[in-house]
């Protein structure tokens, strides 16, 4: 099992990867997205302190800076220590590629002045990152022995596919502006199952993804309370759907406009990062961990009278 300090910088390169998504859910929801209208520098000055909107956003690129220097010594870490533990070292490794990208994303979206489908797309991106880190860092705190049944792992990895697909649609609402294309209705919408047009059916496909990934991660806590999977992790996912699907019932009531739709909007997105985490934190724990080269040796009887007998290392 890797070492304990290893251990608590892959979970600290985790928890800063969800707050970067929390902020970049205060900068949407803010209307932040240009308060640098340059890049990488923030405007004349690299660190504005005059506006509200320059705060914000340099705020966000600075938990940028920090979860990506502690993504590469994640991965340089993993790369020279653990090298053979593939679960860590390629997560770790892929975190490292997706910065520059993400980067990248980041800079188009400043040049191009926030095209809403531009915007859904890094969003996307930051939550795969954030899967990355929190695949590496799961794997790190996994013991060698099966924590969890093949069914178990198999329902916990289809509830990773599944919740993929809520943040991805997610982030079409959010592109088309959709958030509030039912109205303040809820479970309705506009009066019917999905009255109102194009971007009303967009938000009740979303909400049909949400209550699906609710369902599934009821039945990964009965399996995991059933001694099926681990059972810390297993109501984890429960536990942030259901705060995530109180943020998003009060946000359809509450309307679209106001402090308290911005801050419920703001507390949303951290929270669809709080759930996608969780799934796939408790899909990585639900695997047999890697072998480790040299970890295991096969005992055949040593020789005896009449008998001969090796030690295959494996």
């Amino acid at each position: 099992m890797p070492s304990l300090r290893f251990r608590l910088l892959a979970t600290s390169a985790a928890l800063t990867a969800w707050a970067l998504v929390a902020v970049g859910g205060v900068v949407r929801v803010t209307e932040s997205g240009l308060g640098c209208p340059h890049w990488p520098l923030c405007t004349s000055r690299a660190v504005p302190l005059d506006q509200r909107a320059s705060v914000i956003e340099y705020s966000h690129r600075a938990v940028v800076a920090l979860v990506s220097v502690l993504a590469v010594a994640v991965a340089a870490w993993a790369w020279r220590s653990y090298r053979e533990r593939k679960d860590i070292l390629w997560p770790a490794l892929l975190a490292v590629v997706l910065v520059p990208f993400q980067a990248l994303l980041g800079a188009v979206v400043v040049w191009l002045e926030l095209p809403g489908w531009v915007v859904a797309f890094h969003f996307v991106v930051g939550l795969l990152f954030l899967a990355t880190i929190v695949l590496a860092a799961a794997a790190a705190w996994r013991r060698g022995e099966r924590t969890a049944t093949p069914g178990f792992a198999r329902l916990a990895g289809a509830s990773v596919l599944v919740g993929l697909a809520l943040v991805s649609v997610g982030a079409a609402v959010v592109a088309t502006e959709a958030d509030d294309a039912c109205g303040t209705q809820w479970p309705a919408c506009n009066g019917g199952f999905a009255a109102g047009g194009g971007h009303a059916e967009l938000q009740v496909v979303h909400r049909m993804l949400a209550y699906t990934v609710a369902g599934l991660a009821l039945a990964l806590l009965v399996l995991a309370l059933r001694g099926r999977g681990p059972r810390l992790a297993g109501s984890l996912p429960l536990l942030a759907v259901l705060g995530q699907t109180g943020l998003g019932i009060a946000l359809v009531l509450v309307g679209g406009s106001g402090r308290t739709h911005e801050i419920l909007a703001g507390l949303h997105v951290g929270g669809a990062g709080a759930v996608w985490a969780a799934l796939v934190a408790l899909a990585a724990l639900a695997r047999p961990a890697a072998r480790e080269a040299g970890s295991r040796a096969l005992a055949v009887p040593t020789p005896a009278a009449g008998t001969q007998g090796t030690v295959i290392a494996r």
